[in-house]
């Protein structure tokens, strides 16, 4: 007669398997995320700095309508800069290109630039006068 053990069978639960595949998964997602695949983020930055400086340009012309003379800067544009016909703000807020860096504002007369330098980028830098 066959004497019987009761043994354990050494095995993963299937609690440990969902958790450690969780883990995994969640690893994976932060790494995916901080990849740059393709140089997909200068592309999207590129586009959201590009957006911002049709929105500049939209406001500065805003301001001329109404003053009838270009702002000195952009500041001019968010707070008062005691200009006759001012009727802002023209944007609540001066934002930054989408690198963190300030925009460059130069005028001439009636005509403007506003640039960024795209973070360095191969790209190069963005003016108004190529949008």
């Amino acid at each position: 007669m066959k004497k019987q053990t009761n043994r354990l069978k050494e095995a993963f639960t299937l609690i440990e398997v969902m958790l450690v595949v969780m883990i995994i998964g969640v690893i994976a997602l932060v790494a995916i995320g901080n990849l740059d695949i393709v140089g997909t983020s200068d592309k999207a930055r590129r586009t959201a700095t590009e957006s911002l400086i049709g929105q500049l340009s939209t406001s500065i012309n805003s301001y001329y309508l109404d003053v009838g003379k270009m702002p000195a800067n952009l500041n001019a544009l968010s707070a008062d800069p005691g200009a006759r016909g001012w009727r802002g703000p023209y944007v609540t807020k001066l934002k930054p290109d989408a690198w963190g860096d300030a925009f460059t504002y130069s005028v001439s007369g009636s005509k403007f630039e506003i640039r960024s330098t795209a973070g360095g980028t191969e790209g190069g830098l963005i003016s108004s006068n190529d949008l």
